[in-house]
């Protein structure tokens, strides 16, 4: 978690699954000294008039193609690019292959017929992350709910005072909001006091790992960057994810440990992870449970 952290993996913002796959390259010519070249499929456009009443060319979406080897059937975008091997990515918008301008169709085929077991449980995958996705989005309005350090808080608009705070049962967020207040802004009066109650809690967890290490942490920010949780720099700087309040205290506590360490290590060696083990020895399953759980949408 500092520069050369591991990627963050629970934003939808954010992540795909890429697989690389070498290729060979093409013999070369005895005549020239280069790559045979190979035939390249046409890439469809689309015409139509521009504001000004002019004819403009738009490059087309590639066309969707079919696997299909009896046992494994997925849909598939081909890319041509300027690149040494054959790639898959699998994300929210599907399947795509990218593949070298020389390499034939026959090639890309047999890669598929390799890896097809692969890409179609890696897009399974992906589809039910995004349907778990879509079923923890927040319902910004009275009732909806809340993920918040482990527990669900239920939303509860008009109430009164100056300032969003929990109930006496710990079970509501009473937000000073009139009950047919719009979606934004209650999402936004919830974010501002989920970033007050990170800074606090970061804070306090923070200088309690600190002071068992005996290092000295000089200020701690918020982020809400789309890669990682958190990141540490040399002269003691933490910055840490704010919505990490949406997950256990357990997962808190690891990530701030972790950043804690790298104001000893800045690294990931083995001496670096003994630290985390010395200030939060169950930070195996807090990561574990970090790496499973989901971001809701907002």
């Amino acid at each position: 978690m500092t520069d050369k952290t591991e990627p963050l993996r629970q934003l939808s913002l954010f992540d795909g699954v890429d697989l690389f796959i070498p290729t060979l390259e093409p013999a070369p010519s005895p005549l020239l000294g280069t790559a045979t070249p190979q035939p390249i499929e046409p890439r469809p456009v689309a015409f139509r008039p521009d504001d000004r009443g002019q004819d403009a060319i738009e490059a087309a979406p590639p066309p969707l193609r079919r696997y299909d080897d009896g046992t494994h059937r997925f849909d598939y975008v081909l890319r041509r690019a300027s690149r040494r091997s054959i790639g898959i990515r699998i994300d929210d918008q599907g399947i795509v292959v990218s593949a070298p301008r020389w390499v034939g169709m026959g090639q890309v085929q047999a890669m598929l017929a390799d890896k097809a077991g692969w890409v179609v449980r890696q897009h399974g995958l992906r589809e039910q992350r995004r349907h778990a996705q879509q079923a923890a989005r927040i319902d910004w309005r009275d009732g909806g709910r809340l993920p918040y350090l482990g527990r669900t808080l239920t939303l509860r608009l008009g109430a009164e005072g100056g300032n969003p705070a929990l109930s006496a049962c710990g079970s509501d967020l009473c937000l000073p909001l009139p009950a047919d207040a719009v979606a934004q802004r209650v999402r936004d009066t919830v974010q501002a006091w989920m970033q007050r109650e990170a800074i606090n809690l970061f804070r306090q967890r923070a200088t309690h790992f600190a002071t068992r290490l005996g290092v000295e942490v000089q200020a701690i920010k918020l982020t809400s960057a789309s890669t990682r949780w958190g990141s540490a720099t040399a002269c003691g700087v933490l910055r840490l994810h704010w919505r990490l309040l949406h997950f256990s205290p357990a997962i808190v506590d690891y990530v701030v440990a972790h950043e804690v360490a790298h104001l000893r290590e800045m690294n990931h060696s083995a001496r670096f992870w003994q630290t985390v083990d010395d200030l939060f020895p169950t930070w195996r399953e807090a990561r574990s449970a970090l790496r499973h759980s989901l971001l809701p949408p907002w």
